[in-house]
């Protein structure tokens, strides 16, 4: 893949003020991405972001970039009011990079929700996550078959996912997804198993509890399947399968519910948000 000269950027420093509140000390955005401005839903001075799109979703030839720093203290949740739409691509692909870093003492909570590639969509997506010992970090990337509701099931031509997690500047896990419909049946046992959404969570902290696996597991259900594992002992990974959209964003909120319980003390929030009809 190219170098990428980005045609959209976000550009943020979380930093904790005498008052225990987060702030943004530093931001940036070049639009076709924007954010707003932290809200306060916890008690406990973590800072609410939102990332927004004017453009109401992600066309081919995008570069977009989103830069993130949590310093030493900071308690930050960065999400997305809805779900994350790539359009038709005549020609071209859209490309979205991640690079957030967590500093020792920092909380970050990564949480965008779904991608949903429409019919021709080519989406490359590269996550970079660099933590330090003693921080916190929470990671979500989903991923719908497209506008189910419309008719769209697998119609994207192709949607990649690359996830990098170093820890003190070492590569502790790399995780690949690709995925392209025209070169073989998804909906085959073994793969996505006749479901239309899948994705994955990815959870660092020194202080998860050997059990926390046990207790994400039991959520798993007919309509979600949820798995999770430890690659290291600060490092689970929790992966999803299912069909109904809703379904799946309940699930990931009983398993971020259970992470921040286990890990940060405190309950999950019922983020503000509003879905696409997508089935």
């Amino acid at each position: 893949m190219e170098e990428m000269k980005a045609n959209g950027k976000i550009s943020i420093v979380f930093r904790r003020r005498s008052d225990g509140k987060t702030y943004m000390a530093k931001q940036y955005y070049k639009l076709p991405m924007q954010v707003m401005k932290p809200h306060y839903y916890d008690k406990d001075g973590t800072a609410f972001v939102y990332s927004l799109n004017p453009a109401g979703g992600i066309l081919q030839h995008d570069r977009l970039l989103t830069e993130i720093v949590s310093e030493a203290g900071s308690d930050a949740v960065f999400t997305t009011p809805g779900n994350n739409k790539f359009y038709k691509m005549d020609e071209g692909y859209a490309r979205v990079v991640n690079r957030l870093t967590v500093k020792s003492g920092g909380v970050l909570e990564y949480l965008p929700e779904h991608n949903v590639p429409f019919a021709k969509a080519k989406v490359f997506q590269e996550n970079e996550f660099r933590v330090e010992k003693g921080a916190v970090l929470f990671a979500a990337d989903m991923v719908t078959s497209g506008r189910a509701a419309n008719g769209e099931v697998f119609q994207y031509d192709i949607y990649s996912s690359k996830t990098k997690i170093y820890v003190d500047g070492e590569l502790i896990l790399y995780d690949s997804c690709r995925m392209e419909p025209a070169c073989e049946n998804l909906m085959k046992l073994g793969l996505m198993d006749g479901r239309k959404s899948n994705g994955s969570m990815y959870v660092y902290a020194e202080n998860i509890n050997s059990d926390l696996k046990d207790k994400i597991n039991a959520l798993s259900s007919e309509s979600v399947k949820i798995a999770a594992g430890f690659i290291t002992p600060e490092l689970m990974v929790v992966r999803f399968i299912g069909d109904s959209i809703m379904d799946m964003v309940k699930a990931t909120q009983n398993v971020w519910d259970c992470c921040r319980k286990s890990i940060l003390g405190k309950p999950a929030v019922r983020l503000r948000k509003e879905f696409l009809s997508i089935g």
